[in-house]
């Protein structure tokens, strides 16, 4: 399967999900670049040219805003394991992250949504207060066939 159809999946995947699990948010953003902005990246490095740092951001699949949390949302049809870090370094940038500051009182819930549970993945998200939830539509399960899992 080439890179970009998997890109492809993945993004489709998320809002579906964002979609069905929240339906009364109050707010929610896809591919959110995370951390520091651009301009604070160039004063501690001001030999770099602005236009540098653009590509520097981190990008998290999705910021469900709640009333009550801000929900970081890291989903994942293949290669589970890989979000478990980025929602760590995620979870870290967000309060440096001017686009949340108007959510900065609300607690924040990592969750990495998953379409096949993996006993190893599942017991380190424990560790890290990771939430997982398996979401398995049927296009999922189909795609998974395609690729032989």
């Amino acid at each position: 399967m080439a890179h970009k159809e998997y890109t492809q999946k993945e993004r489709q995947y998320v809002p579906e999900y964002v979609n069905k699990m929240y339906p009364n948010r109050v707010a929610v953003f896809y591919n959110m670049a995370v951390g520091p902005p651009p301009e604070a990246l160039r004063a501690a490095h001001p030999e770099t040219s602005l236009e540098s740092f653009r590509r520097w951001r981190f990008w998290v699949d999705a910021v469900v805003i709640l009333r009550d949390r801000i929900v970081l949302i890291e989903g994942k049809i293949r290669k589970v394991v890989e979000g478990l870090g980025q929602l760590q370094l995620y979870r870290d940038l967000l309060p440096q992250t001017p686009e949340l500051q108007p959510y900065s009182h609300l607690k924040v819930e990592a969750r990495l949504v998953i379409a096949r549970p993996d006993p190893r993945v599942i017991e380190l998200a424990a560790k890290q207060d990771v939430v997982i939830d398996v979401y398995r539509p049927e296009w999922v399960v189909e795609y998974l066939k395609t690729l032989g899992m």
